[in-house]
């Protein structure tokens, strides 16, 4: 199998499943791997992949933040951060595996591209942290001094919160050993799924006076300044004036949880300063990583096989599978060999 050959199987494995992929190479090269071969093949692929991954995703997102200095517009570079789990049915049971983005917005607030990370489930995610915290110190070392605004967009899950507590509240810039100042957003679609249960406890589901007031609630807190004390202030209202027409645990879980986070959720002020108020990257990155592949019917995984597809997938996805293979292919001598040859069959 030459390195060519071996690239096309490496993109194969990442978007198809095995036996598809083996038919594919069968019916468009001619070529038939034995499945111990195949899977031999993937897995050296993708560990050379994994081994400069991270580095890659480094050098590119600093070319784009360069890209974004150059745009024109009134609000800084911007740098976003996001991290969300999502289960996969690994072996023996379903676990959580977390996935993380990093994206650079230029002076106008487009998109200039955004990188992935994938990590198959493990206890507390330390793999998915230290990479995480490398890149971003990577990224600003790269970038220089120059502010950037940095952006942290998740739900309230456990291990997002963590990360930003334990890790971003702390980090200090890697040249001039400066605090960070890392803002926090809790997802506004999060937030407006409490808003809608509060409305389901206050007046019932479906009826139209639900939906006019969840409405309602939801264009303030979009919109108006302090709006999420104001969405408090009126729930509290409505139900010492009617009282709940649902349960009232309902009614105090997203009231407490509108009152726990509502220090991030200031949403009209990070609208009017071009910031993302949802986390529809992050949710993104689980679905192209994890769910459309790894999630079809009967699928289970092994974590360290599992892993193997979803470096495969992060580099082809945040498009610096080119920049990878480029590097793989200049300077093989740092590399390890990948075996081609199976005991029974040469591929």
């Amino acid at each position: 199998m030459s390195p060519a050959l071996a690239e096309v199987t490496g993109r194969l494995a990442d978007d198809l499943p095995q036996q598809a992929a083996r038919e594919m190479l069968a019916e468009r090269i001619s070529v038939t791997p034995s499945v111990e071969a195949y899977r031999r093949v993937i897995a050296d692929l993708a560990t050379q992949v994994r081994s400069v991954h991270d580095d890659e995703a480094t050098r590119q997102l600093i070319a784009w933040i360069d890209e974004a200095r150059q745009s024109k517009g009134k609000h800084d570079v911007l740098l976003q951060v996001g991290r969300d789990g999502v289960f996969v049915q690994s072996r023996p049971c379903w676990e959580e595996a977390s996935c993380a983005t990093i994206a650079v917005y230029d002076r106008n607030r487009k998109r200039v591209g955004t990188i992935y990370l994938g990590q198959m489930p493990e206890s507390e995610q330390p793999t998915m942290t230290r990479r995480l915290t490398e890149v971003i110190q990577g990224v600003l070392r790269g970038a220089g001094a120059e502010a950037l605004r940095l952006r942290y967009v998740t739900d309230a899950g456990c291990h997002p919160q963590a990360y930003y507590r334990d890790v971003l509240c702390k980090m200090k810039h890697p040249m001039t050993g400066r605090r960070l100042k890392w803002t926090w957003c809790v997802d506004f679609f999060h937030a407006c799924e409490y808003v809608s249960q509060l409305v389901a406890s206050l007046f019932g589901s479906g009826t139209g006076k639900a939906h006019a007031w969840a409405k309602q609630q939801r264009h303030t807190l979009r919109h108006e300044n302090n709006g999420i004390k104001k969405v408090i202030a009126r729930a509290a209202q409505q139900k010492r004036r009617s009282g709940p027409k649902g349960t009232k645990k309902d009614f105090d879980t997203a009231l407490n949880y509108l009152k726990k986070y509502k220090a991030h959720m200031d949403y009209a002020e990070r609208r009017k300063k071009g910031d993302p108020i949802g986390s529809g990257i992050n949710e993104a990155g689980c679905k192209v990583i994890f769910n459309q592949r790894l999630k079809r019917s009967g699928m289970r995984w092994h974590c360290v096989t599992g892993q193997y597809i979803v470096d495969l997938r992060t580099a082809n996805r945040s498009g610096i599978w080119g920049r990878i293979w480029k590097r793989l292919i200049c300077s093989p001598a740092d590399l390890p060999p990948i075996s081609y040859q199976s005991t029974n069959q040469t591929v």
